[in-house]
């Protein structure tokens, strides 16, 4: 039976493994977009982030920017805080107000009483951005709503960078990613078989992973249909200089590089679903299990994705101990329940 851990000892975790070393950084907090067809509830566009600027105090050291503060600190460069930004642009705005991080999203009302929020994190000293999306039910769970989210968005922010979302029960058909080869990946699909997982071979049918040096890590940054962890990329197209010395062969190049960039950045979902749906198709899996380990095989960071229902299920980094141990750690973290009231 999995094991729950009561949200009294998660969150406790969270504050030992979140408060980080040296000065305390800077989270400034942007408007939560209402998208939602009532403008009567435009009012939790600074609820909202007030409500979680208020709560992450409580639980990680960081330095809180409002977005009354954000909109005031602005004003000084002509310019005022807007209700969403697109994510290439986040860098800049960071800059302007000094700040390490910037949290903000969107929220739609659906039936029954319920709201659905999306939060994103972006980290300016990375460049990346963290995307997810919580559901919950207005006025009866609003705070425990809020703490939910808050709780999530420390987790990431502590050491292990831990998101997850939901179990991968005992059973499962996993296709696994990793870089290991040999007596290593034979242990490693050893645990998971015997850890009571229908194993699917989709690097190969012999003992090698088939990744080139450093070819895991290509694998770092993930995409679920809602949730998302990435790198920021500018989604405008790049400028290249033509001239009379530009003849066709430079064009060819040209041509090539926009091509490329179209395919496997600004179409990178449409390539992720298709590439999911073979998985799905060929080999049958349920889960998407990506383990790559540091060069000692000492520790290792883990990407989960629901096949069947494009979802982000797991991120985490710095699974310490030898490949076994590691294995294990894995499979206890895959079956048992955080349960967030």
């Amino acid at each position: 039976m999995a094991q729950k851990l009561r949200i009294a000892g998660w969150v406790l975790f969270i504050i030992i493994i979140a408060v980080p070393a040296g000065a305390a950084p800077t989270m400034a907090f942007g408007y939560l977009a209402n998208r939602s067809e009532n403008p009567n509830y435009d009012y939790l566009e600074t609820i909202f982030p007030n409500s979680f600027a208020s709560s992450i105090l409580n639980l990680f050291q960081v330095n809180v920017i409002t977005p009354v503060r954000v909109d005031r600190l602005l004003e000084r460069h002509g310019l005022s805080l807007e209700r969403q930004y697109p994510p290439h642009e986040l860098y800049d705005l960071t800059k302007r107000i000094s700040a390490d991080y910037f949290v903000d999203g969107s929220f739609t009302l659906l039936q029954g009483n319920r709201i659905r929020i999306t939060i994103r994190l972006y980290r300016r000293g990375t460049n990346r951005i963290f995307s997810f999306t919580n559901t919950g039910t207005m006025e009866t769970e609003i705070f425990r709503l809020v703490d939910r989210i808050t709780a999530i968005m420390v987790s990431f922010l502590g050491r292990n960078n831990l998101y997850i979302a939901g179990t991968i029960p005992r059973g499962s058909r996993i296709g696994i990613i990793t870089n290991l080869d040999g007596a290593d990946l034979n242990a490693l699909y050893h645990s998971f078989l015997t850890g009571g997982y229908r194993v699917a071979s989709i690097q190969g049918n012999f003992l090698r992973g088939g990744l080139p040096p450093g070819g895991i890590d290509r694998f770092k940054y993930v995409s679920g249909l809602e949730s998302y962890y990435d790198i920021v990329s500018d989604p405008r197209p790049p400028r290249f200089l033509h001239g009379t010395w530009s003849g066709p062969t430079y064009q060819e190049t040209v041509t090539r590089i926009i091509e490329a960039r179209r395919h496997y950045d600004w179409d990178y979902r449409v390539l992720r679903d298709d590439a999911l749906k073979k998985l799905t198709d060929y080999h049958g899996i349920d889960t998407l299990l990506i383990v790559a380990f540091n060069g000692s095989r000492r520790s290792a960071w883990v990407r989960s994705i629901d096949v069947r229902t494009g979802e982000l299920l797991w991120i985490e980094s710095g699974i310490s101990g030898d490949i076994t141990g590691i294995c294990a750690g894995i499979i206890d973290r895959m079956t048992t329940i955080i349960e967030r009231r």
